[in-house]
């Protein structure tokens, strides 16, 4: 008969998960995940783990107990391993990142040829929006922003259209938590952030009227896969002498256009109004 699993906690419990991990049992267990993750159609038992790896019983035990508790492994109730949903997750994460900054700089850099503003792509990393990708303005007075700059979701424009086409999850965390105040036009209260939400939903687009940063304003347009949800979000951010409210609306068209061909490239069949 095989052998009774160990309950989780009993992995968990031996696996030393909240120890200092040296870069040895670092190297050790990526190399668990890769055999794991990678070899054969079904979930592996102990011994054959051992045998593909060539690490000692004791040490593919504990640490396979630590991918566990990570939520990178999952066992089964044969003490069979295999790889968790989040490895799932952070592949088509990555294809979904990978696509989208290659499909969207043709766009961002027509974007700032047609309207001479810095154009911006983010992507969600929760409770932030995370610049992957700019465009500089060819004009001396311009944004100043960095790629990896990460900014709060409810005050900027990239933020707010990621968020308002986001997870119910999300938006709910983000309206009912602190709302710090970055400029005297920054939503703060929950009831104006739901509403602003909507409004973006129904309009398709997202504009920062100088709540993250002073002088700066701010149009941007989500970008969403197959399923609805917003995976990115392009923008054209500029002073707010040159950005009035006036042309900000006038470029949020030309925003949510070419979001809405990104969108499609990435297999979405509808669009926000």
């Amino acid at each position: 008969m095989p052998a009774k699993p160990k309950a989780k906690k009993d992995l968990i419990a031996k696996s030393g998960v909240d120890e200092v991990i040296p870069s040895r049992a670092v190297n050790r267990s990526l190399q668990l995940l890769t055999v794991v993750a990678l070899h054969g159609k079904e979930p592996l038992k102990l011994a054959e783990i051992i045998r593909l790896s060539s690490l000692p019983k004791s040490t593919v035990h504990r640490l396979l107990g630590v991918l566990c508790e990570a939520g990178f492994l999952r066992v089964d109730s044969e003490a069979r391993y295999g790889p968790s949903p989040l490895l799932l997750a952070m592949g088509m994460n990555f294809l979904r990142q990978a696509d989208v900054r290659s499909l969207a700089l043709p766009a961002m850099q027509g974007l700032t040829a047609s309207t001479q503003e810095t154009s911006h792509l983010g992507v969600l990393q929760f409770p932030w929006v995370v610049y992957v990708d700019k465009v500089e303005s060819p004009l001396p007075v311009r944004m100043h922003s960095q790629v990896g700059a990460m900014n709060p979701l409810h005050c900027t424009g990239l933020g707010k259209a990621l968020l308002a086409f986001s997870s119910a999850d999300h938006i709910e965390r983000i309206a009912t938590g602190p709302l710090p105040r970055a400029t005297k036009n920054t939503i703060t209260t929950e009831k104006a952030l739901r509403i602003e939400l909507s409004k973006i939903r129904e309009q398709g687009f997202a504009i920062d009227d100088v709540e993250n940063e002073l002088g700066i304003r701010c149009v941007g347009a989500p970008i969403l896969g197959h399923e609805g949800t917003a995976i990115a979000a392009i923008s054209i951010a500029g002073p707010d002498t040159r950005m009035t409210p006036e042309r900000t609306l006038e470029l949020a068209t030309e925003v949510k256009s070419v979001a809405r061909k990104i969108s499609r490239q990435l297999g979405f069949t509808s669009h926000p109004h």
